[in-house]
């Protein structure tokens, strides 16, 4: 007869995470991370290469602008023709 007024017991707390989950769980989220650094990696360099930030810089600042042109006031070097043979002729 005492049991129909006592309160009812609780059940036992379930036992631990189970560890092979916890190790997938874990790979999974280290995969999961690498996978955004890779994706944020290659939107960087996307941007990069559309902005240009990645190429060499132009010789001549003008030529930045096209309505001004080549300077032709500058040159690369002693003569702005490169190849040695030509000199000969």
């Amino acid at each position: 007869m005492a049991g129909i007024f006592s309160s009812p017991k609780t059940p036992p707390p379930p036992p631990g995470p189970d560890p092979e989950l916890l190790a997938k769980q874990k790979a999974q989220e280290e995969r999961l991370e690498r996978q955004e650094m890779d994706r944020k990696r290659e939107i960087a360099s996307r941007r990069r290469a559309r902005s240009g930030a990645g190429k060499r810089g132009l010789i001549f600042q003008a030529r930045l602008d096209p309505n001004l042109g080549v300077p032709t006031a500058t040159t690369l070097g002693p003569s702005a023709n490169r190849n040695p043979d030509s000199r000969a002729t």
